[in-house]
């Protein structure tokens, strides 16, 4: 992969965040602070585990109805979909070495290099059958 490439999933998620932004300045808060709207996004985090599905309903029928407002419901609502799609994983060096090598494939010294080596050693496998 070229340097300043990015992968498909790369790509639905920065795809993604930024339906993330603009849901935010729907909500008429872009221009707030970051660690206002950080605090913000953390104290619903923890009033949402104590919403009801009325009340939920309720929330979501107003987001609906400013999504459809600004004809962005289907774009924000196909990019959470495709979102749902990506797994985010943390491994170190030798785990990716070993996935290489268990697909068959020789892994590089360079811990720089493993991430690409294992896309392109699952763009391989997944061509060879």
């Amino acid at each position: 992969m070229a340097s300043g490439a990015h992968s498909t999933e790369q790509g639905l998620r920065v795809h993604y965040l930024t339906n993330l932004g603009g849901l935010i300045a729907l909500a008429g808060l872009d221009m707030e602070p970051p660690d206002f709207l950080l605090g913000a996004f953390l104290s619903i985090a923890r009033e949402t585990v104590n919403i009801g599905p009325e009340q939920r309903a309720e929330i979501a029928a107003m987001g609906q109805v400013k999504l459809d407002e600004r004809a962005t419901g289907k774009r924000a609502w196909t990019s959470w979909n495709r979102a749902r799609e990506l797994h985010s994983i943390t491994l170190t060096s030798a785990q990716i070495r070993r996935v290489i090598v268990a697909l068959g494939r020789s892994a590089p010294k360079e811990s720089g290099a493993l991430a690409s080596a294992l896309l392109r050693t699952l763009e391989e496998v997944e061509c060879d059958g």
